[in-house]
């Protein structure tokens, strides 16, 4: 039986331990998430000519804090909010949100140690989001003529074998549910305290 160069390289290969298996094991692949967007809210109409939007948020990039790991930070997602529902409709004046507070927390947990942990899973950490956000109205001199202020905070464990990816899904889907509570937050004070400013 004549073998060819490649049956030569397969059974090298196999002596050596190496099969098909340690070729087929690959990384997890990163996961990709969906734009976090607020398009399906009801638009607010605002009777100004123009709206800024200023990040005051300053991330301290170091633990507890972790929301520069995120796939979507929390003062992005305040950010899209107001691109998508706020609409200035006015001809003078302008609103201005300034985004104050956006931050995802890590709190570490108690864990069970000796032979008592290594037989169980625990939630080894905490992750808390905070958001908190502030619109002020101004005429065409600059005078303030009303403000609304909203905030959110959520929170969720996560058992101490997560992976990465589970872990950033963990900080997307709380990211999300954080910003949506915000949005209905700041629409409810705005129609509150801003009616008479909107169009």
């Amino acid at each position: 039986m004549r073998l060819d160069r490649r049956t030569l390289m397969l059974s090298a290969l196999a002596a050596a331990g190496v099969g098909p298996i340690a070729a087929c094991t690959t990384p997890d692949p990163t996961p990709v998430y969906p734009d976090l967007t607020f398009v399906n809210r009801q638009p607010i109409r605002l009777n100004v000519a123009d709206i800024q939007i200023i990040d005051e948020v300053v991330p301290p990039l170091a633990p507890p804090n972790v929301e520069h790991l995120a796939p979507v930070t929390p003062a992005a997602a305040m950010e899209r909010w107001a691109r998508d529902v706020l609409q200035a409709a006015g001809t003078s004046g302008r609103g201005v949100l300034a985004v104050r507070q956006g931050s995802i927390v890590e709190e570490k947990l108690k864990t069970k140690t000796g032979l008592t942990g290594a037989f169980t899973t625990d939630q080894s950490e905490r992750y808390i989001v905070a958001m908190a956000g502030q619109l002020d109205l101004f005429n065409g001199a600059g005078q303030r003529l009303g403000q609304a202020i909203a905030e959110a905070e959520r929170s969720r464990t996560i058992a101490e074998d997560a992976s990465l990816n589970d872990r950033e899904r963990l900080w997307y889907n709380l990211v999300e549910s954080t910003a949506r509570d915000f949005a209905a937050a700041m629409e409810r004070a705005i129609r509150r305290e801003l009616a008479g400013y909107i169009v």
